[in-house]
């Protein structure tokens, strides 16, 4: 059984700084794996101690810096790594992006039979990604998954989250499967990182892709980030001593609480 995980590297968002201009401060900011593809792969070691013949390959692409999650990827029990990465991919968006890792995993891990991905990245929460890479390989997704119920190469039993309940669903491999979990980073001894070292991290760019110059990067982006800011809170605490029915009331009139 192939299983696909991809991750990404992101901003340690407990950290940011803004500029007056009330920008992120990207200089010299802390990067860490995202914890939802952090779930992502533990989904898939749980998979793995179950089955034999199970290969985990994790992707990403990202600078040559991605090479950190990648490494820690093999260090906690993947097998292959693989980093996509080109000048060329600077400023993807979603759709962008998802179509590199989809042409990435069509052409390095052909007979994929599970990708997992993390249901959000914590920098932009667009939760597209993973809906992007299902479209372009053309197979069924299935999103706000906080458990694998089981796995195999025809099937995925999963538990679907939702504000109204739980849902279990039944998918047919190969499919993508979104997951909603978030997990700190594990500490991990010394040898599992000579383990990484051993199996190494395979690189590829724009030219080793079948992919078009208006396909990745800012041509194959239609959309962009105009400006990100500080939420403000200005709102005013105010004590109700009175029927919450009737405040409400003076409320829609415009009346203030005495």
């Amino acid at each position: 059984m192939q299983i696909v995980v991809c991750v990404k590297q992101v901003p340690d968002t407990s950290k940011v700084t803004w500029s007056k201009d009330n920008n992120l401060v990207r200089e010299g900011m802390i990067s860490i794996l995202n914890p939802y593809d952090e779930f992502a792969i533990s989904c898939a070691l749980e998979i793995k101690k179950k089955f034999k013949n199970v290969v985990i390959n994790v992707i990403s692409m990202g600078p040559n810096q991605a090479k950190e999650v990648l490494e820690y990827a093999l260090a906690r029990g993947c097998d292959r790594a693989i980093l996509l990465s080109d000048k060329k991919f600077a400023a993807s968006d979603t759709l962008a992006t998802g179509t590199i890792l989809a042409a990435g995993i069509k052409k390095f891990i052909p007979d994929f039979d599970l990708i997992l991905c993390g249901q959000f990245a914590i920098d932009g929460d667009t939760a597209q990604t993973g809906a992007t890479i299902s479209s372009i390989l053309n197979v069924p997704l299935v999103s706000y998954v906080d458990k694998i119920v089981n796995a195999d190469k025809n099937m995925a039993i999963v538990k679907q989250a939702y504000e109204a309940g739980d849902w279990i669903s039944k998918v047919q491999n190969p499919s993508v499967v979104c997951v909603l979990g978030k997990e700190t980073k594990k500490q991990l001894r010394v040898g599992n990182y000579v383990r990484a070292q051993d199996l190494g991290i395979e690189t590829y760019g724009f030219s080793d892709l079948d992919l078009k110059p208006d396909e990745v990067g800012i041509l194959g982006s239609p959309t962009y980030v105009k400006r990100a800011f500080r939420l403000e809170y200005n709102r005013e605490k105010q004590e109700i001593t009175e029927n919450v029915a009737e405040f409400l009331c003076k409320l829609a009139k415009g009346e203030k609480n005495g």
